[in-house]
């Protein structure tokens, strides 16, 4: 007479991550660089909407240096289930906390206003 044999799972709860191989695709990862933060949610999940604070010159003027306009250019969205988004909360948190036991508490930055 045959066993059946128990279907096998991944018990994520054990599972280390850095065991397991980091695999990048072909063409390569997609990076981008943000530094405006902005966060959605629904019941199951957060999403985290990264762009990036620049100029431009507007479209009806004659494209000097002095005709720039502040504008946000979004770069990427990531959506994440609610546990993965605790977890990169502690994660920045600990990240935060060691780059400032060594450089000193961050601070709002301010920009110099030139006439």
């Amino acid at each position: 007479m045959a066993t059946k044999e128990e279907p096998t799972t991944l018990d994520q709860t054990t599972l280390d991550l850095r065991k397991v191989p980091l695999v990048e695709p072909e063409d390569g990862m997609f990076e981008a660089y943000a530094n405006v933060v902005n966060l959605n949610w629904t019941l199951h999940d957060v999403r985290i909407r990264f762009a990036e604070l620049t100029q431009q010159v507007t479209s009806d003027s004659p494209g000097t240096w002095k005709d720039q306009e502040p504008v946000m250019v979004e770069r990427v969205a990531v959506t994440l289930p609610w546990h993965q988004a605790k977890l990169l909360q502690s994660m920045l948190g600990d990240l935060v906390r060691s780059y400032e036991e060594l450089n000193g508490e961050l601070k709002q930055v301010k920009l110099p206003v030139v006439s």
